[in-house]
């Protein structure tokens, strides 16, 4: 007898897996799919609530330049100048008389009378900002400082409309 044994193949592969499916649609299943089955990656509202959105932030922009730029905007720098000066006058140092700080008080209150009345234009405030900003910086206020902010003060007011 022949003992021939059968070879026996061995098995064959199984099938492979489909991919797992994603929680989202992948941009390349978008564009490969027939164009009736397409169907919109975002819904309609989110277009139109978004371009809603940003037209309103744009006339919102536009309307506060206008009033700025027409001085409608008294109170609100009005309310910025009396901040700056309360803090001011936390940061005055020992040696600063009380008649200096009382100059600077007074000076700083027809200023904001002024602002509010929109009797200064913004530009002209520029010098008396930039001179804050530059006195404050080390949150001391000296007594050459105070004179220096008391003046530049002094000037605006003197040039404020009746």
């Amino acid at each position: 007898m022949n003992d021939i044994t059968p070879v026996v193949s061995p098995d064959p592969e199984p099938p492979a897996l489909p991919p797992p499916s994603l929680p989202f649609r992948r941009p390349a299943d978008y564009y490969t799919s027939p164009a009736g089955e397409a169907r919109p990656l975002f819904p309609k509202w989110v277009t139109f609530g978004c371009g809603t959105a940003a037209i309103v932030a744009l006339l919102t922009v536009f309307g506060l330049g206008i009033a700025i730029s027409r001085g409608g905007m008294g109170e609100l720098f009005d309310f910025m100048f009396a901040t700056m000066q309360s803090e001011t006058d936390k940061m005055f140092t020992k040696d600063v008389k009380p008649a200096d700080k009382a100059a600077f008080d007074a000076e700083m209150k027809a200023m904001r009378e002024s602002v509010r009345q929109n009797r200064i234009s913004l530009d002209r405030l520029q010098p008396v900002l930039r001179t804050l900003r530059e006195v404050s910086s080390d949150e001391r206020v000296t007594p050459a400082e105070t004179q220096q902010l008391t003046e530049e003060i002094r000037k605006i007011n003197r040039t404020a409309k009746k």
